[in-house]
């Protein structure tokens, strides 16, 4: 038989979090791009807010930790 993984509930500071994880990573992104294809940023910031979610742990979620995991993991493609 298979296993049945619940889904995470995060507390809302747990949210918040991550939501400022991921404005931090998008600007640290933004302010290193500046010649990027602007084209494409709604599918990377869609792609990127998932990032912080995947790679949070137990409660609670530490900003540095999980801004640090995302930023090491976000490796666009030059100009793309």
């Amino acid at each position: 038989m298979g296993s049945f993984n619940r889904p995470r509930v995060f507390d809302p500071l747990d949210l918040e979090t991550i939501d400022r994880v991921h404005e931090a990573t998008w600007a640290s992104f933004v302010a290193g791009g500046p010649l990027r294809d602007m084209s494409k940023d709604d599918q990377r910031q869609e792609l990127l807010r998932k990032w912080p979610i995947a790679f949070a742990g137990p409660s609670p979620v530490d900003f540095d930790t999980l801004c640090d995991k995302a930023l090491l993991h976000w490796t666009p493609s030059p100009g793309g």
